[in-house]
């Protein structure tokens, strides 16, 4: 059985257009992902998996958004009913739809730390080939993604792949994340050279071939195991062309005469080397099919689609997952037509939509009260000031004071218990941020696209809200 080594490159340079949403509750300096991280050195990160679980989901980073889809996964597996549908019970489909929305939105916020901080979960990214290097849009677009189920075990993995850095910093990494138990795991993580099988085997290329001459470039095999959730090596595979007399080609271990011999090492054996004549290299092709044949056998080449790395190329992720959470909250809820906050899941305009629906349906009238601050507006009823608008950082709605008939954000409203509040807002995928500039601040995520509220409150009853777009990676 021949394996066919090929050299690939990075995906082809793309501009990046993606738009970057400003911080609402703090700029996070660490890049957001430290409550699950582990430092780990590159030059082990092969084959080795950093599993990293978050301590409380209510009040972990993203990637690490609240857990509000395993209750009812675990529900469904026990055949039980969900607490936030009465008696109706969420569809195994729409359980699993919910798990994929759930991990992509994870991985939405990991590419966002790449784009934005230049790391990964457990590791810096090397930038260019000097201390000062950087990137911009066009070089970033060189990187690339993938999210696909590689070690086929059922659930989605993320590829990340950096290549815009020296040959020793240039990198391939699995992340998989399990939306119940919200625990990231470092599957696997090498040079981008890399193929995978529908059988669970990666084949990694070398990054160099500092060994005899040959067409065969060296690889190293490795094959998932669902115990440890990790990659474990099988074996390497090199080889030795009879190209003259300059390397002294041993031509007595060429059985089969076809100028090629290949060493096999077996994982933990060692490797030959020059001192011992390359005396490794003592199979012929028989013997490479033999050995191949043993894990690879009937395997087929999984086909696996790269994304540049830039914003576009997830910005569907987050707001997918945030919508399907609300269609979940909202199941029970007669007063969503109201909702200022569904408006920023909905519509690209959301102030324009929230103060056109507070003007029509209540009767709210807009003013500008500073004529130098064009970005700001403030909803006045009965000549209260009940709400406020700001056109700056991605945009920010305000609700202050007393509550308007049935006009709730995700649900919660002045005069609302602080309880009932955080109860709400959990149902719609908040959870604390772990950057308050204010007691009371949730945010869905830490990546691109996710949102924040904030709010204060006076003897246990909730007084200011104002919510919007958030990003803890940029501002």
């Amino acid at each position: 059985m021949k394996i066919r080594s090929n050299r690939r490159n990075a995906v082809g340079v793309l501009l990046c257009a993606g738009a970057l949403f400003f911080t609402a509750c703090g700029v996070s300096d660490s890049a957001g992902q430290d409550v699950q991280t582990a430092e780990t050195e590159q030059s082990e990160m092969a084959g080795n998996g950093t599993e990293m679980k978050q301590e409380d989901k209510s009040e972990t980073a993203d990637g690490g958004e609240p857990d509000v889809s395993a209750e009812k996964e675990e529900a469904a597996a026990d055949g039980g009913q969900d607490e936030n549908v009465g008696e109706k019970a969420v569809p195994a489909e729409t359980l699993q739809e919910l798990g994929q929305a759930k991990t992509r939105h994870y991985y939405s916020g990991i590419l966002s730390q790449v784009m934005a901080a230049w790391r990964l979960p457990d590791m810096e990214l090397g930038v260019g080939t000097s201390a000062d290097d950087t990137l911009d849009a066009e070089e970033m677009a060189k990187n690339c993604f993938a999210v696909a189920d590689v070690d086929q075990d059922g659930r989605e993995e993320l590829l990340v792949r950096w290549t815009t850095t020296t040959t020793a910093g240039s990198l391939e990494v699995v992340y998989d994340y399990n939306p119940v138990s919200g625990e990231l795991k470092n599957e696997f993580c090498a040079y981008p050279a890399l193929t995978y099988y529908d059988n669970g085997v990666i084949k990694a290329e070398w990054s160099h071939n500092q060994v005899p001459p040959a067409e065969f470039w060296p690889c190293t095999f490795y094959q998932y195991e669902p115990e440890s959730n990790s990659y474990v090596e099988i074996g390497s595979l090199r080889a030795w062309d009879d190209i003259g007399e300059e390397w002294d080609f041993p031509t007595e271990r060429d059985v089969d005469g076809d100028g090629t011999v290949y060493e096999i090492v077996k994982a933990g054996e060692e490797y030959s080397g020059y001192d011992s004549g390359y005396e490794g290299f003592k199979f012929n092709q028989a013997d490479v099919d033999e050995w191949l044949g043993g894990f690879m056998e009937g395997a087929k080449e999984l086909s696996i689609e790269y994304y540049p790395m830039k914003h576009e190329s997830f910005a569907d992720f987050t707001p997918a997952y945030l919508k399907m959470v609300a269609e979940e909250a909202g199941r029970e809820r007669t007063d969503t037509a109201s909702d200022l906050g569904l408006l920023i899941l909905g519509e690209d305009r959301f102030l324009d939509a929230a103060q056109t629906m507070l003007s029509e349906k209540y009767g709210v009238e807009m003013e500008q009260p500073d004529p130098d601050f064009e970005e700001w507006t403030v909803g006045l009823k009965d000549g209260k000031e009940l709400f406020s608008f700001e056109a700056l950082n991605g945009g920010h709605i305000g609700y202050r004071d007393e509550k308007l008939e049935d006009v709730t954000i995700f649900g919660i409203y002045p005069g609302i218990s602080v309880d009932g509040a955080w109860e709400k807002l959990k149902a719609y995928g908040f959870y604390a941020s772990p950057y308050p500039e204010v007691e009371n601040c949730l945010i869905t995520g830490e990546g691109f696209d996710n949102i924040s509220i904030w709010f204060s409150a006076e003897d246990g009853l909730v007084t200011d809200i104002t919510v919007g777009p958030y990003c803890a990676f940029a501002g």
